[in-house]
């Protein structure tokens, strides 16, 4: 088994880094390479795609939640040396997302038309919605799985070996997007079937090989499986850190749909606005996926300092990584605010939406210092099991503060998308102010896992 080493040096903590870097920047480009794919084969297919993967979400807000716990449970028992107690925590996690997975998929299947009439997805792509749903529901399981693995493989410091899992099973998705969805390589062609039987299999293919590598690293096995009696007294950590962080998840969620809705109905050039509001949020995420690999390792790092019980270097390395980040990546922001121009004219032909896609990046490159370091700190108090905290801070900022700010600008005062994206420069500013407060002053770190009484270890 692979052992957890106390090293917080800057040249680990970059190695701890850099592969979620390169895994979420493929993924960003697994993604395009399937939206680009569906727009091929028909608009109405693109359009049911995305709203589809949009909806979906809401079935995963759960498994991000476990994933919280699992951060939080598993780095802090590795930094306690309790290798035994963090085998539980990982079992629990697969077993549980897989279970979960197969409970979400059958509702799913049985509810896709509601569901999607519910979420407002328009009524002349219902039916090939619906038939989307069916065949997403299907991977559902293998999609959790994978999805906690990964989580595991960050909590226990392994990022080499299933970096390159990521990375064949990203390469892997397009190849079959593009086989059997347009029928390349001498493949069927499938049209919208082969898009979605392609995720399927990736999906499959990078769980299996997940759970093989945990295997391999004597993480996994039926020997270490959690007595109930042990269940009864570890699980309730687990959830909870899950349960905040789920709400905190499906909080923050629903608060962009609302912002969505915000946007499209303003009272001048809704639609122009929300293409804007679209291409600036793809154009944005490029940006900030570095300060999300940053919220996953600083999770890492600080739950394995207070397992090992050395609050202080845990409250250290929170303010020095969110300093260090906010800095580097502002520097980034900087550098691009010359050339929002530029950016919005390769996104966009339309006049009117290159006017709100620079606008949106205008706003919310100024924010970029808060956005990071709101990110960055929310790691930190998943890694703390503090994650009450995020559900206070996010949830609040974005539904009294954004949305109301939001209506207030955009459809009262100014009319236009301006205000709304003013309103979210304003509610990131409240938000890291008041996560800033809460590293420094409140006390996060009590909210650490403690031995459970069944833990002989």
């Amino acid at each position: 088994m692979a052992t957890i080493h106390q090293d917080f040096r800057a040249k680990s903590i970059w190695n701890l880094i850099w592969p979620q870097m390169v895994m979420m920047y493929s993924v960003v480009l697994t993604g395009l390479t399937a939206v680009w794919t569906a727009g091929q084969i028909n608009a109405d297919t693109q359009g049911a795609l995305g709203m589809v993967n949009q909806c979906s979400f809401f079935l995963m807000v759960v498994i991000m939640a476990i994933s919280s716990g699992a951060t939080a449970a598993v780095s802090q028992s590795l930094g306690a040396n309790k290798l035994d107690r963090a085998k539980h925590y990982i079992q629990i996690t697969i077993f549980g997302s897989l279970a979960l997975g197969v409970i979400f998929a059958l509702f799913g299947y049985s509810h896709g038309t509601p569901v999607l009439r519910l979420l407002q997805v328009p009524e002349e792509i219902i039916p090939l919605a619906s038939s989307m749903w069916d065949w997403m529901m299907l991977g559902l399981p293998a999609q959790h799985v994978y999805a906690a693995t990964g989580v595991i493989f960050r909590a226990t410091r392994q990022v080499i070996p299933p970096l390159w899992i990521a990375l064949f099973i990203n390469v892997l998705n397009p190849l079959l997007c593009l086989g059997l969805g347009l029928g390349f390589f001498g493949l069927p062609k499938m049209g919208y079937v082969g898009l979605l039987l392609a995720n399927i299999i990736a999906q499959t293919v990078g769980a299996i090989l997940n759970c093989l590598l945990l295997v391999k690293s004597q993480y996994l096995d039926r020997l270490s499986l959690p007595s109930w009696q042990w269940l009864k007294t570890g699980l309730p950590y687990l959830l909870k850190v899950a349960l905040p962080a789920g709400l905190a998840s499906f909080f923050w969620q629903t608060g962009y749909l609302m912002l969505f809705v915000l946007v499209a109905s303003v009272p001048n050039n809704g639609v122009a606005a929300l293409a804007g509001l679209t291409a600036g949020l793809r154009i944005e995420s490029l940006l900030f996926l570095p300060g999300m690999a940053v919220n996953s390792s600083i999770a890492v790092l600080v739950g394995n300092c207070l397992g090992a019980g050395d609050k202080d270097k845990a409250k250290r390395l929170a303010l020095n990584i969110t300093l260090l980040t906010t800095i580097a990546l502002s520097f980034v922001a900087l550098i691009i605010w010359p050339f929002r121009a530029n950016i919005a004219q390769a996104f966009a032909q339309d006049l009117s939406t290159q006017e709100h896609i620079i606008s949106y990046l205008t706003y919310n490159l100024i924010s970029t210092p808060f956005s990071i370091a709101s990110t960055v700190m929310g790691g930190v108090m998943v890694g703390a099991g503090a994650t009450q905290y995020n559900l206070a801070v996010y949830g609040g900022c974005s539904w009294l503060i954004r949305l109301p700010l939001g209506f207030i600008l955009g459809h009262k005062i100014l009319g236009t998308a301006e205000g709304i994206f003013c309103a979210m420069l304003i509610s990131q500013t409240v938000q890291a102010s008041i996560m800033i407060l809460v590293i420094k002053y409140c006390n996060w770190t009590k909210f650490t896992l403690h031995k459970p009484k069944v833990d002989k270890t």
